[in-house]
């Protein structure tokens, strides 16, 4: 088998390609290419998937065995954590045992640069060719036992509530929120963000599904609105302020309002920029991906601030974050990373930041957002994921690629934008992007409009669009 690496890390199915001897490899080939850097620490996490805990130790191995230094969270730890404690303590590295919002058949690992960020690009080629380079000169981990690391002086443990929830009480008017009496419930989906909203607001908050669950009770770990039926439910029961959910190992973010109603990502991002531009006074760049709300674009403009597109994965987010003085960048499935703090995504952190604009208005979350939309909008978004075969999906591409394209009708048509998929984007600031996968039999279809009765039409005519040329 090959190993390759996606938009964020490696992952595979537990038992098949994810076994303890491939993640050894990939630590390996790691370990190959940081010769220079050993005097330096490797910080290691982990989030509650199966075996979680043992495929992070086989890591830890690795890293030993070729003389590392490495820190190795005590519990389940929040990939931000592993993050942020790389770029604050100057570690070497970070490692996080997690497939993030997959489901409960995946695991997977995610490395973190120096500064805190998702590795490039460039980063994850090279460990993918070593990792073939190892295999062919038929070479294999080299290894040394926890109780050996720790008798050397190479290995210690750290807690995840430690340093980390002080960095964010820094970032957070804790205060304002407890003055303001809101009622949260937060909804972990049983992943590496249980106990971290209780742990900084105490009564205040309500949780669900926090306890351990390797199935995640029979849905994928991601904060969208058909998983968060429970977290609805539950703050109509409680006639809570505000509901809150992080995906499996806790860097995506979702909402619910007082009315049991879901907020997407693109209505958090916008209003956590307006606030922090607002309230907070903070300035910098704005990096969004091509397929987020155009509210942002709008924002960034009102403001001056630079904003910056890219394709879709918060590994191109971070490389922007290293070009330019940033404030904040986002991506359309939830993740979300606000620079002072970290070069990476963090969903405990915006959530936190939701809670003290909903506290600093002191008004129901749906009249803010409404307030939002008075602003930047009115702009409404939504999205197709269409499960049609490869070889279907490669005439797409080439026909798209080759100037096909959909009849709009009456829309006016401002350019083209083929960075990552095909976008057309209209005059109104509405804009449709067609998406085809480049390994799976899928097809993701996103559109923005006015009105969400004119998204849905874009995403009609989409549809009958591929129809034809399929």
């Amino acid at each position: 088998m090959e190993i390759k690496f996606g938009t964020d890390g490696w992952r595979a199915v537990i038992g098949e390609d994810y076994t303890f001897l491939n993640v050894a490899k990939v630590l390996q080939a790691f370990c190959d290419l940081q010769a220079a850097g050993r005097d330096k620490t490797v910080f290691v996490g982990y989030d509650r998937r199966f075996q979680s805990r043992a495929f992070a130790e086989r890591a830890v191995r690795v890293l030993l065995g070729n003389g590392f230094k490495v820190q190795l969270a005590k519990d389940f730890c929040p990939t931000p954590c592993i993050s942020w404690m790389t770029k604050a303590r100057g570690g070497l590295a970070g490692v996080v045992i997690t497939a993030s919002h997959n489901p409960f058949q995946w695991n997977g690992v995610k490395f973190k640069e120096g500064y805190g960020g998702s590795a490039s690009p460039e980063f994850t080629a090279r460990v993918e060719e070593r990792i073939r380079r190892n295999d062919l000169d038929g070479l294999t981990p080299r290894e040394l036992s926890l109780k050996e690391g720790e008798k050397s002086g190479l290995l210690g443990f750290f807690d995840p509530h430690g340093a980390y929830l002080g960095q964010l009480k820094k970032l957070v008017d804790l205060n304002r929120i407890r003055r303001a009496k809101l009622k949260i419930v937060a909804d972990p989906i049983y992943g590496a963000g249980s106990g971290f909203f209780a742990k900084l607001l105490g009564k205040q908050v309500v949780e669900i599904r926090g306890e351990a669950n390797p199935g995640f009770g029979g849905v994928n770990p991601e904060p969208i609105e058909k998983n968060l039926k429970l977290a609805a439910e539950t703050v109509r029961r409680h006639k809570a302020h505000i509901g809150l959910a992080t995906d499996g190992d806790a860097d995506r973010i979702g909402a619910i309002d007082e009315q049991g109603r879901f907020v997407d990502s693109h209505h958090i991002f916008a209003l956590i920029l307006r606030h922090l531009v607002e309230v907070k006074k903070w300035k910098g760049a704005v990096i969004k991906t091509v397929s987020t709300t155009n509210m942002i674009s709008r924002l960034a403009r009102q403001y001056g601030l630079e904003l910056v597109e890219t394709p879709i994965g918060f590994k191109y987010i971070c490389q922007e974050f290293l070009k330019t003085n940033p404030l904040m960048g986002g991506e359309e499935s939830g993740g979300i990373g606000i620079a002072r703090h970290v070069f990476e995504r963090d969903g405990i952190l915006c959530g936190l930041l939701l809670l003290e604009i909903v506290a600093h208005h002191r008004k129901p979350l749906s009249k803010i957002i409404a307030g939002l939309q008075a602003q930047a909008g009115p702009l409404r978004f939504q999205r197709d994921d269409l499960h049609i075969p490869l070889e279907t999906i490669a005439g797409v591409k080439a026909a798209l690629a080759a100037g096909e394209t959909p009849d709009f009708g009456r829309l006016k048509l401002r350019g083209t934008n083929f960075r990552d998929g095909f976008k057309f984007e209209f005059e109104d600031d509405g804009w449709l992007l067609i998406r085809p996968s480049g390994t799976e039999p899928l097809l993701r279809v996103y559109a923005e409009a006015p009105s969400e009765k004119q998204a849905l039409g874009l995403l009609k005519l989409a549809r009958r669009f591929l129809q034809r040329l399929g």
